[in-house]
């Protein structure tokens, strides 16, 4: 059994990938202009990044037999709908900048002899890569992303 802070913290990074803009973007799509397929093919790569890291950590805690709460969406994302691909990919860098310096500042907490360390350092990976491919995407040098 993970000790009750660590639960929390793990719960938490579950509700952030699951309730995540890229996840929500797979449900309200922004329009793409022709021959920018590719463009809006990161942003379904980042939700399924997002759902596979929720399902690892759901089965931790789901192991604990405690309650697991994944939240709603936030209202302002809907502030995004309808909007063109390249400004979303714009948002999609901030959104994933706030996300990894939550994940660093969430793991500065943990436990780092359990497993749930090792989670969100994969989160950590993950937010890192999702940088990359938007910076790219951006036509921006990799040092921006920093």
């Amino acid at each position: 059994m993970l000790p009750a802070r660590q639960f929390e913290l793990l719960n938490r990074v579950a509700a952030l990938h699951h309730r995540s803009l890229p996840t929500y973007l797979t449900y309200a799509r922004p329009w793409v202009r022709t021959g920018s397929e590719a463009k809006a093919a990161i942003i379904d790569d980042m939700a399924i990044d997002h759902h596979d890291l929720v399902q690892r950590i759901l089965r931790v805690l789901e192991a604990d037999d405690r309650p697991v709460s994944l939240g709603d969406f936030p209202m302002e994302y809907t502030d995004l709908n309808d909007l063109s691909l390249d400004f979303i990919l714009q948002e999609l860098t901030h959104y994933e900048r706030r996300l990894l310096k939550t994940l660093e500042e969430i793991a500065s907490w943990m436990d780092r002899d359990q497993p749930p360390y090792l989670l969100v350092n994969m989160a950590i990976g993950l937010a890192m890569g999702h940088l990359e491919n938007l910076a790219e995407a951006n036509g921006d040098s990799p040092a921006m992303t920093a």
